[in-house]
C-alpha cells in the first residue's frame, strides 16, 4: 500500500497517509522516558478491533526491540501465533462496551 508523508516535525512527529487512513505518530518527554502517541484515523469502524489487535503486537515487537530482544515477525499471517485471535476478541469486547456505555 502506497504512504504519503502529510507533516513532519522531527523528531516529535509524523503524519502521514496510508491508503485512504490517516496515521499520526507523536513522540513526547515525560521525564526520563519517551512516550509514543499512535493515532489511526480509519473509516471502516468494523475494523477497529483489528486494526487495535495488529498495532498491539506491532508495538510490543518494538517495545522488545527497543529493550535489546530479537523479536519475531509478528505481522501479517504470523501474527496468529503471537495471540492476535485473543487481542483482537479482548478488543472486539472493550470496544463493545464503549459503544453500549455511551448509547
Amino acid at each position: 500500500m502506497q504512504g504519503y508523508v502529510l507533516e513532519v516535525n522531527a523528531p516529535h512527529l509524523l503524519v502521514f497517509r496510508w491508503g485512504a487512513d490517516i496515521l499520526r505518530w507523536e513522540l513526547n518527554g515525560d521525564g526520563d522516558m519517551t512516550v509514543l502517541v499512535l493515532r489511526h484515523r480509519f473509516a471502516d469502524r468494523q475494523q477497529a478491533p483489528s486494526y487495535a489487535a495488529g498495532w498491539h503486537l506491532c508495538l510490543e515487537g518494538l517495545s522488545g526491540i527497543l529493550n535489546g530482544k530479537k523479536m519475531p515477525s509478528m505481522a501479517g499471517h504470523n501474527a496468529v501465533k503471537y495471540g492476535w485471535k485473543e487481542l483482537y476478541a479482548r478488543y472486539e469486547e472493550q470496544f463493545a462496551e464503549r459503544k453500549r456505555d455511551s448509547e
